[in-house]
């Protein structure tokens, strides 16, 4: 593809998935005899520097502009480095269902790590392991290999493709609280309805839940089966018609997606004392209406 970067194909009797190297980004997952479940603009590249639209981009180590200690952050580039950074491949990891990552603080140069001021012996490595079959599950694996404690937010930033927004909901989050990044000082607020529904208005919330979820989709006739661990908090964004402004898409393609993130950020970063692990994984997984 270019730039030196390579795409990974899994294949098996259960589905396909096509990942690449950059960014370990992946960018197509679709079961055997369903659509595409894992959404991907019809305008994608890879450009070094840059992160690729849509698929699966891991956000670390920071959501957004990053957060700590009580307040939102301008960290540069938004949601990490991670994202436009090469991983390397664990060639022995790799097979028709499985593919394994790395990323280590060792790659990075000193302007990177550390990202935090008063965090200045955080080194880390991160292993991204991905499982394909009838489901897809993505996990995401970071071990403090410093000497002090380090802090980290992270997202597992899936990109669902759906027939139409105006079509979708999503199922499992009534009673939970959720961040509205939609308005000024991210207001919290309690699910009310039964479902989550999207339009011409964006949608971005951070829900405080780890529960199950479904996402219905009427004009494709399935529903997409969501499930995370080690994961307090699952962000739903769409932009809604502000859609048409994105760089990465062409006007109107945000109508094909809803992401449901996987999600450690805010208010629940991490904190690894040295030799700690956290994982964080979603798992999809497609059903009948």
């Amino acid at each position: 593809m270019g730039n030196g970067v390579d795409l990974r194909m899994l294949a098996n009797n259960g589905g396909s998935v096509v990942i690449s190297d950059y960014g370990a980004h992946l960018l197509r997952w679709a079961p055997a005899g369903q659509a595409d479940v894992v959404w991907t603009p019809s305008t994608w590249h890879i450009e070094a520097g840059k992160s690729l639209g849509g698929g699966v981009p891991i956000c670390f180590p920071w959501f957004g502009p990053g957060f700590a200690h009580g307040k939102q952050l301008a960290l540069n580039p938004s949601h990490g480095f991670a994202r436009l950074r090469r991983w390397a491949l664990d060639e022995g990891s790799f097979d028709d269902s499985h593919i394994r990552y790395v990323l280590d603080s060792q790659q990075l140069n000193d302007n990177e790590v550390p990202w935090f001021d008063d965090e200045p012996g955080a080194q880390f490595h991160a292993v991204y392991d991905v499982q394909t079959g009838n489901a897809l599950t993505m996990s995401l694996t970071v071990t403090n290999t410093g000497t002090a404690p380090m802090s980290y937010e992270a997202a597992l930033h899936s990109y669902l493709h759906v027939g139409d927004v105006s079509g979708a909901q999503l199922v499992g989050l009534q009673g939970a609280t959720y961040l509205d990044a939609t308005e000024e000082g991210f207001p919290p607020k309690t699910q009310d309805a039964q479902v989550v529904t999207f339009g011409e208005q964006p949608v971005n919330r951070v829900y405080y839940s780890d529960a199950r979820l479904e996402l219905r989709d009427d004009m494709l006739g399935r529903a997409i089966h969501i499930s995370r661990t080690g994961s307090p908090q699952t962000v739903v964004w769409n932009p809604g018609a502000d859609g048409d402004n994105m760089s990465y898409t062409k006007p109107g393609e945000w109508r094909g997606f809803v992401a449901v993130e996987a999600a450690v950020c805010r208010d629940r970063i991490v904190t690894l004392g040295p030799g700690e692990s956290h994982v964080i994984s979603q798992t999809l997984s497609v059903g009948s209406l």
